[in-house]
């Protein structure tokens, strides 16, 4: 596809092409026809970069570029640095690609990009950066790469469904009363106030109908725009004719291609004020209108749908029992063939491990392709698929991150567990990366904090050990929708959300090392009010974070003398919890039995 991607450019008279790895809606999870970072670095010795995150900028002259971050460095090595060179984000001197683009000085660069696969934030900050030197940044319509992509896949257009009211615990005509509530409070006058909501994200969509899809892999949602107005609501999909009004009744449902035509004639009406989140629409959108049709701001449903009512709760712990159970049984039989020297290679633990899942009752899938990487392959922080060869070897690390869709709830874990007996290094990390996981499940903070703050507080023992992690500690997990939510994260950059009770994050610090191998060690948990305090001297509440997932960490890779009394005490309580809420589910007798020994209960 590279050299039709340069004939193309070169006949729109573009210097370079800018190619992002989102699509129409932002999704950072794709439908196999929106995989155009992939597509379009793919050649005869590499299937593409196969990241949730990265830029490409392909170059009429010189060389290509790839810009990932840490999550993809290895990655991005092994399958694009033939053909690109690689631009790891995070590490010292490495330019974010707008930057790099407006260092190139050679000449004025006519650069092109999508304005459908871009946020209004993203495209300013590229317009903005490139302006000031000179280079223009030119929208190009349709997408170049869909232009040449030959053999490039349909649309799913799979069914949509309604989501039970015991799992979402409030009916969509609520939320759309709410929503329409934000609309008649926003703006400082009648002139001002948005007559409409604009809606691009899918999870945003899924959570206001409470409908499901799976036009996407591992995330029940299904392509739609949407469009919130005080006395209607349309949802533009792919199956309008479905009688989808029998489940949504205050909603109309009209076909998916009427989106871009909806637009022009909304756009006709001068008085008309559209709410943008300039962060959640695509500039495409943003472009139809005039400066003074936008209203820009925060989508009013990131935050309710962050902040889990009763029965998501309910449903998210219901989840969280069964993905426990799957990944218990499956690990019992890993450790048994551990023992007896029987060769088990990471697509065969893979195929163990989902077995296991779908026998959970309400099983709806995975919530992301299952990572199992042995030995150095646990270093890739996103590993690819697993390998059906090179059985995992004895001493080595076995890193598994892996989750489900299931009951109204979406989980989301990571273990790391030995094959055999470990090393004094693998041991020591292990249980510093423990002790940072630990850290930050005790951890209790006044109402307001923000999740950089409690980044820091989770990886200070590892640095005060020299050693840290290139991800974030944490991410938002929303309820049987994505596996990464906004707004709340925990992270170095987590400075503009404070977290609330009812949000659901991971905590997942770890350790990589190349040609060694990696650690990771991820629960999720539910912010909540913390009792039994002094009274904050500001008047805010305590909030706190409680368990939700049900999985032992590996005995066998825990020093726990280098552990405190209160680490052990949270410690020794988890697996007690663990054992007490699992144990009850197992139906065999040698599953119970290998998880009152995994949980240290001998």
């Amino acid at each position: 596809m590279v050299n039709k991607l340069r004939e193309a450019m070169i006949k729109h008279e573009l210097d370079m092409l800018v190619v992002v790895s989102s699509d129409e809606h932002l999704n950072e999870y794709l439908p196999a026809q929106s995989w155009r970072l992939k597509a379009s670095t793919a050649n005869a010795d590499s299937t593409g970069f196969t990241g949730s995150a990265g830029t490409a900028i392909f170059c009429v002259e010189g060389r290509h570029q790839l810009f990932v971050d840490s999550r993809y460095h290895l990655q991005a090595e092994q399958t694009c640095s033939d053909h690109f060179d690689i631009h790891k984000l995070g590490n010292e001197g490495v330019l974010e690609p707008q930057k790099w683009l407006a260092a190139q000085s050679q000449k004025t660069l006519t650069i092109g990009a999508d304005p459908f696969v871009m946020s209004p934030k993203v495209w300013q900050c590229y317009e903005k950066t490139l302006g000031k030197f000179g280079h223009t940044l030119l929208k190009t319509i349709p997408n170049i790469v869909d232009t040449v992509w030959v053999n490039r896949p349909d649309p799913p257009k799979k069914e949509i469904y309604p989501l039970a009211l015991k799992y979402t615990g409030k009916d969509s005509e609520c939320k759309l009363q709410d929503i329409r509530m934000e609309l008649s409070k926003a703006g400082t006058s009648d002139e001002s106030k948005p007559d409409v909501l604009l809606l691009t994200m899918l999870d945003e969509i899924a959570w206001l109908t409470n409908l499901r899809g799976s036009d996407i892999e591992y995330n029940p949602v299904f392509e739609a725009y949407a469009a919130v107005f005080s006395d209607r609501a349309i949802c533009f999909c792919h199956h309008p004719e479905a009688n989808l009004s029998e489940y949504c009744p205050a909603w109309e449902f009209r076909p998916y291609a009427e989106y871009l035509s909806f637009l022009e004639e909304l756009a006709e009406q001068e008085t008309v004020k559209v709410w943008l989140d300039p962060l959640r629409i695509t500039m495409g959108t943003r472009l139809a209108f005039t400066p003074a049709q936008v209203f820009e701001k925060e989508s009013p449903v990131v935050l309710p749908k962050a902040l889990k009512n009763s029965a998501e709760i309910s449903a998210i712990k219901t989840a969280h029992q069964r993905a426990g159970a799957g990944i218990i049984r499956s690990f019992q039989r890993l450790h048994k063939s551990f023992e007896g020297k029987q060769p088990v290679t990471e697509k065969e633990y893979s195929n163990w491990l989902y077995e296991e899942y779908a026998k959970a009752d309400d099983f709806a899938g995975l919530s992301f392709n299952t990572i199992v990487g042995s030995g150095p392959n646990g270093a890739i922080v996103h590993y690819g698929n697993p390998s059906s060869e090179n059985p995992m070897q004895s001493g080595e690390l076995l890193l598994v991150d892996s989750g489900i869709q299931c009951a109204g709830g979406t989980t989301d874990a990571t273990r790391t567990v030995i094959n055999g007996k470990p090393d004094e290094k693998q041991k020591r990390i292990f249980t510093l990366v423990l002790q940072a996981h630990i850290r930050l499940a005790r951890q209790v903070f006044p109402e307001g904090t923000k999740g950089s703050s409690l980044d820091s507080i989770t990886r200070s023992g590892l640095w005060n050990e020299g050693l840290d992690f290139g991800h974030g500690t944490g991410h938002g997990v929303g309820a049987f929708l994505n596996v990464h939510e906004g707004p709340q994260s925990i992270s170095p950059v987590a400075h503009d959300v404070a977290l609330q009770a009812g949000m659901v994050l991971s905590n997942e610090p770890g350790y990589y090392e190349k040609n060694w191998g990696g650690i990771r060690l991820e629960n999720l948990y539910l912010v909540q009010k913390a009792e039994g305090l002094p009274q904050h001297p500001g008047g805010k509440d305590w909030l706190c974070f409680e368990v939700l997932t049900l999985i032992p960490f590996d005995r066998n890779l825990i020093d726990r003398n280098l552990l405190s009394a209160e680490e052990l005490k949270w410690l020794d309580g988890y697996h007690l919890r663990v054992l007490g809420e699992i144990s009850p589910v197992l139906e065999r007798p040698e599953y119970l039995q290998w998880l009152t020994w995994a949980c240290g209960v001998d």
